[in-house]
């Protein structure tokens, strides 16, 4: 299937994440498929790039700042014993290849300041990309997260990243200023119920077990009111912000199962594709995407 037969693409963000991050042949992949332009998402997704990889890189920099840390090398393999998941995984996919193109030397102290001054690069340029590559839609939950700025000295850097983690992490000040209750609770109410019905209905599998948790906190949300709404309760229904904020003459690009439930609900256009795994290992798949 092309990305052509719907004009308008809006990004998930593991999409949007892939098309910055992931193997040049998924990011060709993907390309090929959302050929046309702009491509849209919303300051919610952004916040979620932020919260997912962003404030990982900057906690990177800070671990390599470190005094008893000497070279790239002790770094990393602290970062690996401190941190699992997808944290590691942030770091994993982007430090190693940034700094060999420089020929950074992964056991020498000498190249550590090259390397803090090369992170501090990446930083300012991934934000910049992320807030002018994309078409922004209208975000309806006014998420006070994505509005953090990160505005950086590269001559002194290290108050600015501090500032930045600080107002990003101050959770309970977003919260404050965001519309998320009346997102959930009164504009997409009948919607929110309705997912809530449909997980009920379902088996749990490996396929479902996604959707089936966000209903669970959807439900939740219901039963307590405003109060069960915070930034934490975000990152576990962050699929169901996006599904309903996405505009209905939009197509909603995306890989994670939970969206094959959540849109045919609300009755939202939607594209699921497949992995980059699945792709880089059968590179046929894009020839059958394409027919």
């Amino acid at each position: 299937m092309s990305g052509s037969s719907v004009q308008e693409h809006f990004l998930d963000t593991s999409v949007m994440r892939s098309l910055l991050l992931a193997t040049q042949a998924y990011r060709q992949y993907l390309e090929s498929q959302l050929s046309s332009e702009p491509l849209y998402i919303s300051n919610y997704v952004q916040m979620e790039i932020k919260r997912s990889y962003l404030i990982n890189i900057i906690s990177f920099y800070f671990v390599l700042r470190l005094d008893a840390i000497n070279t790239i090398g002790d770094a990393i393999a602290l970062w690996s014993n401190k941190f699992k998941g997808s944290e590691l995984k942030a770091i994993l996919q982007v430090i190693p290849q940034l700094f060999s193109t420089r020929q950074l030397n992964f056991s020498s102290p000498k190249d550590k300041e090259k390397a803090l001054s090369l992170l501090v690069i990446y930083i300012k340029r991934f934000e910049l990309i992320i807030r002018r590559k994309y078409q922004n839609c209208n975000d309806s939950t006014a998420c006070a997260r994505a509005l953090v700025p990160l505005t950086i000295d590269l001559k002194n850097p290290v108050p600015d990243l501090k500032k930045f983690v600080l107002e990003f992490g101050d959770t309970k000040t977003c919260r404050s200023k965001c519309q998320i209750e009346d997102f959930l609770l009164v504009k997409y109410r009948s919607e929110v119920e309705q997912l809530v019905e449909v997980a009920s209905q379902l088996p749990r599998n490996t396929n479902t077990r996604g959707f089936i948790n966000i209903a669970k906190n959807l439900k939740e949300i219901l039963v307590v009111g405003a109060t069960a709404c915070d930034c934490k309760r975000c990152e576990k229904i962050g699929d169901v912000v996006i599904a309903l904020n996405t505009p209905r003459n939009f197509r909603l690009e995306h890989t994670d199962n939970s969206f094959d439930y959540l849109c045919p609900a609300i009755k939202q256009p939607h594209y699921k594709h497949p992995s980059e795994n699945q792709v880089v290992m059968n590179p046929s798949i894009i020839n059958l995407q394409q027919d």
